[in-house]
């Protein structure tokens, strides 16, 4: 027998629901699901000194990562401010994440997930 645990957002019937994105948690002993929720990803470039924006509009500050190219084949998170003047600097407001690059022309790729998660 199957251990069930199921907690669902508002407005959604636990004991009768079966679509996990329905749930805050959603553990039915056979599938694994994953509790935090993605809204958006995507990945650019953007050259040294400039910006790439990525609108979200989701009313909030969501959880976000941002991964960002330092070297050949070796990538940084960078989802937060770096208080270093060169460097790789990520924010994310109610209506937009925000990626500047003040590190390199070459190196000048990222990544970036947006997640439901409200982070206020």
């Amino acid at each position: 027998m199957n251990q069930v645990l199921k907690i669902a957002l508002p407005g959604y019937n636990a004991e009768t629901d079966t679509d996990p994105d329905h749930f805050s948690l959603y553990v039915d002993g056979t599938i694994d699901n994953i509790l935090i929720k993605e809204f958006l990803r995507g990945s650019g470039t953007v050259s040294d000194g400039n910006n790439a924006t990525i609108t979200h509009n989701l009313g909030y500050i969501p959880f976000y990562l941002v991964y960002c190219e330092v070297g050949s084949n070796l990538w940084r998170i960078c989802s937060a401010f770096d208080p270093i003047v060169v460097g790789w600097r990520s924010y994310i407001t109610n209506t937009s994440l925000i990626i500047q690059n003040r590190f390199s022309d070459t190196y000048n790729h990222y990544k970036y997930y947006i997640f439901y998660d409200n982070l206020t």
